[in-house]
């Protein structure tokens, strides 16, 4: 953005952070009024006709479903998946952020982290401590379960199927909620964000259980009731504070899709051109010129992608389509994806992720499994060039795109090495082999945020699946030690110094300063050879400064690699490369300075100078799962410049 529209930009969200919101808690100071039935129906078009439902059905479907794509292709019908879920759900039993299998009993308690025990109080969400760091507890749990995304799941099985019960069930969870949470009150109205993305869930059940006899026009007018307070909070309460981020993006296309939702009345319209505006300006503020989300963390990436994909079909089917720029940010972001995933569909775990999902119409699918957002980038953006190989993830993009892809032209699928040098990230790739390099900044804006203390760490795939990749996200409020842990510099493909983090973590995504200053020494993406070489500043804080510099040479046809890391200064330190395996990965030393790494389908010959040892590690393939794995460490104590050399060489396993 120029100068004065930055300053623009700057002055709308103080004036959201210092006017509108102060005054809307002051205005509500006393608390918000009782749930009024007939709320929603007042603020629809003729919402007093006998035949209110149906002229809102007509309506949603104008807005909501995908024009030209089936809304229940026979072959979603046999998704097990799918079906599978929705059964769990018939039952009561859910399964939320590595919980396992949960009971959620009758009734259920909406304000309950089950693992931990945690209870929030029913109290006007102003006065609640959500993250409560005095105790375990993680306020992640019920929102994820309050999101609904199962209340999707049992609207498309009623309709692939025509079984009332999963309408009923559906009836059943949505009465529960909405009489244990009276607008205004408990931990489920005090985040923006899970608002806008449960709002999305409601108003895309609606679309498969508008007619079922099951839940009825009470339940729909007390939702839409619901659903405008759902506006009104998000409107007076936007996630703004001294930086945006995913959760203001969630706030916009909330209000997106209630504006639209509600686009009869002034208030509704008031919403839908809002967001409209925001969102426009936050493709441009927080998305990167190459694509790339500030963040640094490869899954709010994809959780921003989707998020700002989802209003482009409902624009354009509203005669309101997203601006060029809004539109080429969004494929740049779409096509970073497409370099990032590993041959087998699967992300870096580069950052913190909480696996956040909008609208998931595929349950089941692995948290780092990001080939869905391909498939809806290649119908959403009508760009078939885009689209993976075929995957579960795919019914994303039938559900929601534009069936108009397939008239696309297809453009040739870019191969070789790949550089986002805005975002720091840079991909070297050719032969079945991925390599997945990181030049950025530790967080966004000089504050840690979602990123991890991780510059010049790398993840490595060659024919097999994934090698060598960073450790993940465990958790955030309910563990501070393995939060802690997670983003630390231990926990990275990089070297740590003296026992130190590339930057002092302060507290829960806060650094006390971010002096990396990492910059790309060299970058050869030629297709025989491909060379990357990066240096970082964040032991410049120590008596005796010391500068990282890395360089990874990767041959294609060979599937070799070499690592030279490179620490400049001029006193003694202590020293430690680390290389932390993916879980699965079976590793046995040939020698003291060589390690077999194996893993069904392939094998890497690990050499290093100087020698390894193997230590036990641990990898969060998923929010709330931990999986055992190996690290390799090379240690020593130095004067300084020193040089640690890594050879990588794959392997093919007979038999």
């Amino acid at each position: 953005m120029s100068p004065v529209q930055t300053i623009r930009a700057l002055a709308r969200l103080a004036r959201s952070r210092l006017v509108e919101r102060p005054w809307w808690r002051w205005r509500y100071r006393h608390g918000l009024p009782p749930l009024d039935p007939e709320l929603g129906r007042r603020m629809l078009a003729d919402g007093d006709h006998p035949d209110w439902l149906a002229r809102l059905e007509r309506s949603v479907a104008a807005a909501f479903v995908p024009g030209g794509v089936p809304r229940g292709p026979a072959s979603e019908a046999a998704d097990a998946a799918l079906l599978s879920a929705a059964d769990r759900a018939c039952a009561g039993i859910v399964e939320v952020l590595g919980s396992g299998p949960v009971s959620l009993g009758d009734p259920i308690d909406w304000h309950l982290d089950f693992t931990s025990g945690h209870r929030w109080a029913d109290d006007w969400f102003w006065r609640l401590d959500h993250r409560d760091l005095g105790r375990p507890s993680d306020v992640k749990v019920p929102w994820e379960l309050a999101r609904f995304h199962e209340g999707l799941w049992l609207g498309i099985a009623y309709q692939q199927t025509g079984e009332a019960r999963f309408a009923a069930a559906f009836a059943a969870r949505l009465d529960s909620w909405l009489d244990a949470n009276p607008p205004g009150r408990g931990i489920h109205w005090l985040c923006p964000m899970e608002l806008a993305i449960r709002a999305c869930n409601w108003i895309h059940a609606f679309t498969f259980l508008a007619r079922a006899p099951e839940v009825g026009e009470r339940r729909w007018a007390r939702m839409l009731a619901s659903l405008v307070w759902h506006g009104r909070v998000i409107r007076g309460n936007l996630e703004i504070g001294r930086h945006v981020g995913n959760h203001y993006v969630a706030d916009l296309v909330g209000l997106y899709h209630l504006g639209a939702l509600f686009r009869d009345s002034a208030e509704g319209r008031g919403w839908l051109r809002f967001a409209e505006r925001g969102l426009e300006r936050e493709t441009q503020w927080q998305v990167l010129p190459d694509g790339v989300h500030f963040e640094q963390a490869v899954s709010y990436h994809r959780l921003v992608a989707e998020l700002l994909l989802l209003v482009v079909p409902v624009g354009e089917r509203l005669g309101r389509p997203r601006s060029a720029a809004y539109l080429d940010r969004l494929a740049r972001m779409v096509e970073f994806t497409g370099a990032y995933v590993h041959p087998d569909g699967t992300a870096p775990l580069v950052g913190d992720g909480d696996d956040g999902r909008v609208l998931p119409f595929t349950p089941g699918l692995a948290p780092a499994d990001h080939r869905h957002l391909l498939a809806l980038g290649a119908g959403v953006l009508r760009r078939p060039d885009l689209q993976p190989p075929p995957s579960r993830g795919d019914a994303d993009a039938r559900w929601l795109a534009a069936a108009l892809a397939a008239e696309a032209p297809v453009a040739p699928t870019p191969g070789g090495a790949l550089a986002f040098p805005a975002g720091g990230f840079f991909v070297l790739r050719g032969n079945g082999c991925h390599t997945f390099l990181d030049a950025g900044p530790l967080g966004s804006e000089g504050r840690l945020g979602h990123g991890h203390l991780d510059t010049l760490s790398l993840e490595l795939s060659a024919p097999g699946g994934i090698f060598l990749c960073d450790t993940g996200c465990l958790a955030y409020t309910s563990d501070a030690r393995s939060y802690r842990e997670q983003v630390s510099t231990a926990a990275h493909n990089t070297v740590g110094v003296d026992g130190l983090d590339q930057a002092e973590l302060t507290g829960l995504w806060r650094i006390a300063a971010d002096g990396t200053r990492p910059r790309v020494v060299a970058w050869e993406p030629g297709p025989g050879v491909q060379c990357w070489e990066a240096e970082h500043h964040g032991y410049g804080r120590l008596r005796d400064p010391v500068v990282h510099r890395r360089r990874v040479t990767f041959w294609p046809d060979a599937r070799r690699w070499e690592v030279l890391d490179v620490l400049e200064g001029r006193e003694e330190h202590e020293l430690v490369l680390r290389w932390h395996c993916a879980p699965g990965v079976v590793a046995r030393p040939t020698s003291g300075h060589e390690v077999m790494l194996a893993r069904e389908g392939g094998a890497l010959r690990l050499g290093s100078e100087p020698p390894l040892a193997l230590a036990e590690g641990w990898v969060a393939p998923s929010y709330g799962v931990r999986r055992p794995a190996v690290v390799l460490v090379a240690a020593v104590r130095v004067r300084l410049p020193f040089q640690f050399r890594t050879v990588i060489e794959w392997m093919s396993i007979q038999g």
